[in-house]
């Protein structure tokens, strides 16, 4: 429910972003279990501040001191992923550990790449912009997780048909 909410808002609000992580496999068709949202937002200054307004008023607040407004100059979002390992800003409900969002701030694909080239697809009550298979395979690859590399063979398999 809350994911849904939030993805209308995204919507609601002409944010332009797409999902990726788990929620993105399950939307692709491999079920994966999640609780949290990870979404790349195009790293412009409206559209950060405009996100972080809809996360903020959904209940949910930052984890670091971090204005997602303050990340749309591409120096300072590097900068802060060498310096400071900040890969993705994460929103949680203090109440409710289980609603979180990530937002990657420091995709191993460019943002804008990423959205431009995501699907529309629906989930119930709204279409959502959801990352490409194969944008999605590379984001896996990237971290060298087990999880991950299980995902990349579902996915391989889903885009070999």
């Amino acid at each position: 429910m809350f994911i849904r909410e939030l993805l209308e808002a995204l919507g609601a609000a002409k944010i332009r972003y797409c999902v990726v992580g788990g929620v993105a496999m399950n939307l692709h068709g491999v079920p994966r279990m999640t609780y949290d949202l990870d979404l790349v937002v195009v790293p412009e200054g409206d559209n950060l501040r405009a996100t972080e307004v809809i996360l903020t008023g959904l209940g949910l607040k930052p984890r670091i001191p971090v204005p997602l407004g303050e990340l749309a100059d591409r120096e300072h979002r590097e900068r802060m992923r060498d310096e400071r390992n900040l890969v993705a800003v994460t929103f949680t409900d203090p109440d409710n550990p289980l609603r979180e969002v990530d937002v990657l701030v420091a995709p191993p694909i460019d943002a804008e790449e990423l959205v431009a080239r995501s699907t529309l697809m629906p989930m119930p009550g709204n279409m959502v912009y959801v990352a490409s298979i194969m944008d999605l395979i590379a984001m896996k690859r990237a971290t060298g997780r087990e999880q991950d590399a299980a995902d990349v063979a579902h996915l391989e398999r889903l885009r070999r048909g």
